[in-house]
């Protein structure tokens, strides 16, 4: 990008590459990826890196993976709300129920809860 377009990747190109390979089944090679970033002195990376990877996780499997990016990700943001149900989500694919209870907990003494959902459509007479 910078030899062609003059332009430096940021942290929202590595997270959508990040989201690519983890689409593919790629979880290794994501994970590579981010690691290294998060190992560069301009910072060239994000919640959503994090969050990519876990959700990947949860397609694939990968619970110790998951666990790790969870972590990493609350690392960086400890309320976002998301990373929890996404790890909860990865928790409940494999029956692992103490997990989920021990989540919920961690929420709730911390004040976090998940907003509820809600969808509209407007019908024109």
């Amino acid at each position: 990008m910078v030899s062609d377009f003059g332009l430096e990747p940021g942290p929202e190109h590595y997270s959508c590459i990040v989201d690519l390979l983890c689409r593919a089944g790629e979880l290794e090679r994501a994970w590579k990826m981010v690691n290294e970033m998060t190992h560069k002195e301009n910072g060239s990376y994000s919640v959503s890196m994090w969050g990519a990877l876990l959700n990947a996780c949860n397609e694939f499997g990968n619970i110790e993976l998951g666990k790790l990016a969870a972590r990493k990700a609350l690392e960086m943001d400890p309320h976002n709300v998301g990373i929890y149900v996404l790890l909860s989500n990865v928790y409940a694919k494999f029956g692992m129920w103490d997990e989920i209870e021990q989540l919920r907990k961690l929420m709730k003494e911390t004040g976090l809860k998940k907003d509820v959902g809600c969808s509209w459509i407007e019908i024109a007479s």
